[in-house]
């Protein structure tokens, strides 16, 4: 199974990157998720350590649709599924 994540922001920043995909053998996004933690610091900007989830912050969207599960385990994934991670917009 192969995604696709899209890069914005300070997620393109610490990756160098517009877009990545990435081969999994499971279809959750706890998987992808452990694959961009071994790969790039994005621990602390995506998961929230002490309650074990994503940040309420982050807005995951799959497909140009957005997910208000915030447990990466129940997040299933298809293949060819494309994931884009959002943090809130600030301005100034």
């Amino acid at each position: 199974m192969e995604v696709d994540v899209l890069y914005f922001a300070e997620f393109k920043n610490i990756t160098g990157k517009e877009r990545e995909k990435f081969k999994l053998s499971k279809s959750t996004l706890a998987e992808l998720l452990n694959i961009l933690f071994e790969k790039y610091k994005l621990r602390t900007l995506i998961w929230d350590e002490k309650n074990q989830k994503l940040h309420n912050l982050v807005s995951v969207i799959i497909n140009n649709q957005a997910t208000h599960e915030k447990n990466p385990s129940l997040i299933n994934l298809n293949d060819r599924d494309t994931i884009t991670f959002l943090l809130p917009v600030s301005g100034g």
